[in-house]
């Protein structure tokens, strides 16, 4: 062990008239612990809102989206197309339009209108939108399979009818008054723009609602079955169409859509979950940004406590450097006692720092310890997700900036003069 470490630990030591340094080095090591422990809590949480952000947006964007732009084309060579490109996992056709969507009273009226979004899927074999049954409140994915009986009212007559299933956002369905087991319209105004006279309209019940926190969603999109929707939007110009695409690995969607769109032609548009919602990430990426630099400034504050002890440390153990100077210890070894003090205060300091943000960070995330209100936050507790790169990032950070602080204190020590001490000392 080299004996500038071993020195180094005997100066962090207090003898009795340089308690006073001590506990100021001490204090710096209690600043530069809280700072990491606030960086590393801090980005665990912003990380995880981030992940819980993504994944209710995938709910409903899946990681690729193709749109058909000209005619119809054969639906089982382009899905073959799709599927045979390297790491996508799965493929499923999609529709959807703008529509009306009536609720009626008990005795039959319609009593509220609102627009919206009808999304049409594959629910019994729908492997794209895996995170959409997370959201869901009340029933599942199977309700979109199958008809149910309902009672309605006509003419003032009440009779059962079998409806298909729908799920509908939960605003939506606020603001319409329905609940589970009532029934809707949906209606496309296709046929009234191109001026065909009554509208196609369709009636649904609902089955589902989900809950996924972002208002656009939550108070316009209605999700059908796929052959539902068919009768309903036929012939509809506004109708969107195309293809969803999973893939393996989140992060490399952008290029397997370029991949995908080289191979099926001018005849479709093809983005990613990257582009649909890039000023949101790129928000969250500049906050996050942000937050790391602000508390970083609490670990700036601790390394100026580290200047400051470190430099009365050389001033009080100026008799002993002049004296390891004297025995033929260089310039270099004595600046490195110093610096291994900078070392050993911000190593200890990030090591306790990081311990306990990342114990804290798994306590509140496992066990849901911080309630949110559902009303204004996506969700109802703080999601925290711990990750290796945020913490490797936040230690050197720490650890950088103790070091350099010490280098003021370790160069004043390094220019004293051993025969001016010896000779007045």
């Amino acid at each position: 062990m080299r004996f500038e470490y071993l020195v180094a630990l005997r100066y962090l030591k207090a003898r009795r008239r340089e308690r006073f340094i001590s506990l100021i080095a001490i204090i710096s090591l209690i600043g530069v612990a809280l700072g990491t422990f606030a960086l590393t809590l801090t980005l665990s949480i912003m990380a995880g809102f981030e992940r819980e952000l993504r994944s209710r947006l995938l709910a409903f964007s899946p990681e690729i989206l193709i749109e058909r732009q000209t005619a119809p084309s054969k639906a089982a060579a382009v899905e073959s197309t799709i599927t045979a490109t390297p790491d996508v996992v799965a493929v499923a056709p999609f529709l959807s339009s703008q529509v009306m969507i009536v609720a009626y009273n008990s005795e039959g009226r319609p009593a509220y209108v609102s627009g919206g979004v009808l999304n049409a899927l594959e629910p019994e074999r729908n492997l794209v939108l895996t995170e959409l049954p997370r959201i869901l409140v009340g029933g599942s994915l199977k309700t979109l399979s199958s008809n149910h009986p309902v009672t309605v009212t006509e003419q003032g007559v009440k009779r059962v009818v079998e409806l298909p299933g729908a799920i509908v956002g939960e605003s939506l369905a606020s603001q319409l008054g329905l609940r589970i087991g009532d029934p809707f319209v949906v209606v496309s105004p296709a046929t009234m723009l191109q001026g065909m006279g009554t509208p196609r309209l369709r009636r649904f019940v609902v089955g589902a609602m989900f809950y996924s926190g972002m208002y656009q969603y939550d108070s316009t999109l209605v999700l059908v079955a796929r052959r539902q929707a068919q009768a309903l939007l036929n012939g509809d110009p506004a109708a969107r169409t195309g293809y969803q695409v999973r893939v393996e690995r989140l992060f490399d969607a952008p290029r397997i859509g370029q991949q995908i769109a080289q191979h099926l032609g001018p005849g479709f548009k093809v983005s990613d979950w990257t582009e649909a919602n890039a000023p949101l990430f790129s928000a969250l990426r500049l906050e996050k940004l942000t937050y790391f630099i602000v508390l970083l400034l609490f670990v700036l504050v601790a390394a100026f406590n580290i200047v400051a002890t470190l430099v009365m440390v050389a001033m009080e153990r100026r008799r002993e450097i002049a004296i390891m100077r004297a025995m033929g210890a260089r310039a270099a070894s004595v600046a490195s006692i110093f610096l291994w003090e900078g070392a050993i205060l911000g190593i200890a300091g990030t090591a306790i720092g990081s311990s306990l943000g990342i114990a804290v960070a798994y306590l509140v995330g496992r066990y849901r310890l911080i309630h949110l209100p559902p009303d204004v936050f996506m969700v109802s507790w703080v999601p925290v997700q711990l990750s290796a790169a945020n913490f490797g990032a936040v230690a050197a950070a720490a650890v950088v900036l103790c070091l350099a602080a010490a280098v003021y204190p370790a160069l004043r020590a390094r220019a004293l003069s051993p025969v001016e001490i010896i000779r007045y000392e």
